[in-house]
Formats: structure tokens, sequence, C-alpha cells
């Protein structure tokens, strides 16, 4: 047991060790960020201003075009008006899709279609990996309501950082006391 005592000591008072645990901590820290950042319209959550949409027809000779929620509104709004475009349909005649812009790749998946309507979740990913956004929510032909959001964004680490350096300090200063402490033992012990 001393043994194994001395060694713990050893590990977690070692430098490299606080390296090694600083930058765990930050890594697993931002994937708890993102977790707790998870929006549930159900729970009452209000989703990510990030959110988007897939309607058809597609622009641009795309096979989908990508919406905010704001536009979606508004194209709600001036469906009703006669128009020379055809009408956008939030229903997907596709179980999924991918379209490719400058700064941005978007997916889209039907996860449920009840005929009437459809589960669908669409996922944006930045090019330069910074953000991905998963934006998923029911649509019918002239309707589409939010269900959740969920994001993952490299600015998560700056939140996650303090405590994955206070994490480290914690265990570095636990070993560093081990090391005292089995010192002192062995001075002791005849």
């Amino acid at each position: 047991m001393r043994f194994l005592l001395r060694m713990l000591a050893i590990v977690l008072g070692a430098q490299w060790f606080f390296l090694l645990s600083c930058t765990t901590g930050a890594v697993v820290g931002t994937q708890i960020v993102a977790k707790l950042d998870e929006r549930d319209v159900e729970q009452g959550d209000t989703v990510h201003s990030l959110f988007k949409i897939a309607a058809e027809p597609g622009e641009d000779g795309k096979s989908f075009r990508v919406l905010r929620m704001d536009q979606v509104q508004s194209s709600l709004a001036e469906g009703e008006k006669a128009s020379t475009e055809a009408p956008l349909r939030f229903r997907m005649s596709s179980p999924a899709g991918a379209i490719d812009f400058a700064r941005s790749t978007f997916t889209y998946r039907v996860l449920e279609d009840s005929g009437q309507a459809q589960l669908i979740e669409l996922v944006e990913r930045y090019k330069d990996g910074d953000n991905t956004i998963w934006s998923r929510y029911r649509a019918t032909n002239t309707m589409v309501m939010p269900v959740s959001s969920r994001m993952f964004y490299f600015g998560y680490m700056f939140t996650a950082l303090p405590y994955a350096v206070g994490m480290a300090l914690l265990l570095y200063g636990t070993g560093r006391t081990l090391q005292r402490m089995s010192a002192a033992s062995e001075r002791v012990a005849p």
C-alpha cells in the first residue's frame, strides 16, 4: 500500500502530469460545456440563434436551401401572396442530403417520417472547424416547429479552461502533499 501511495504521489506531483491533466481537462471540459448548452424546446428552452432549417426547392442548382427561423416566418407570410416562384416546402423529398458553401457544409437527415410530418436534423459544419451546429425540428409542407439545438464551438474551451486549470492544480497539490507526507513518514520510520 505504501508503494502505491508513493507512486501516486510521484505521478500527481510531476510537472508533466500537471500539463497532461490540464490539457485533458480542457478537452473534456469543452465537451461538458457543449452538453450543458444543449437546448430542448419541450423543456422551455429557446433554440440557439444560429438555428437553421432546410427547405425545397433549392437555389442555384442545389437540391435544397438553408433558412434561418426569421426567414422561415417571412416566407410563410409571403406564401399567401401570389408569386412566380414555387412555394417553399419544409418536408424533404429525400431522406438525406448535403450542400456545400464557401464557409460551411450543410447535411440533413430525416429521422422520422409519418407521411404528414417529418423530424429532420440539419447539421452545419464550418470548414475552419470552429463550429458545428445541430438543428432538429418537425416539418410539414407549410410549417416548421423547432425541437432542439446544440452546438460545438471552439470558444467553449475558454469557458472550460479555468476549471481544467483548477482541477490540474488540485491534483498537482495533492501529489505534492502526498510526496511530503511520504518523505516525512520515511524519516520517522526506523
